[in-house]
């Protein structure tokens, strides 16, 4: 049995990405238009269809503290996430990527726990670097309970 895992590193700032299992990605997609929610939340993009689904679509640099972007235009992507806590209420969200998502082959070996740098958000599960790149690992959890919170009221 092999230690290593299909992981997915999906860039949300210039040097900066998101680290999940790739079986929690279900696709990843080219931009498409971004239907408002006029939510009061700034990381909180609005909704995208996708398969007959409205979705959530997220942007989780905003979301921990990163300044909201001038624009977001078709040189961006979206990871289209499977919710893992909380499917009944919300079985599908996007999250904004800045670049192409890629595949990445990780083994314990090859993942560095950044035990000494501050998490600034409770969004943020824990700080990781794979081969010389930082990746964040998103707490599941906070993430799909405050979003489904905020997608919700508004219904």
């Amino acid at each position: 049995m092999s230690n290593e895992i299909r992981a997915v590193l999906i860039p949300i700032e210039e040097n900066r990405k998101l680290l999940l299992p790739n079986a929690m990605v279900a696709e990843v997609l080219g931009m498409r238009s971004i239907e408002n929610t006029n939510q009061d939340v700034d990381w909180l993009l609005g909704t995208v269809s996708w398969r007959g689904w409205e979705i959530p679509l997220i942007d989780f640099a905003v979301l921990t503290g990163a300044d909201s972007p001038a624009d977001i235009n078709s040189s961006h992507n979206l990871a289209v996430l499977k919710s893992i806590n909380h499917p009944e209420d919300m079985p599908y969200f996007a999250v904004l990527s800045r670049g192409i998502p890629k595949l990445q082959l990780v083994s314990r070996g090859d993942m560095q726990l950044h035990e000494q740098k501050q998490i600034n958000h409770n969004a943020i599960a824990s700080l990781v670097s794979i081969q010389d790149e930082m990746a964040d690992i998103p707490n599941m959890n906070y993430l799909e309970t405050n979003l489904i919170s905020i997608t919700q009221s508004a219904a």
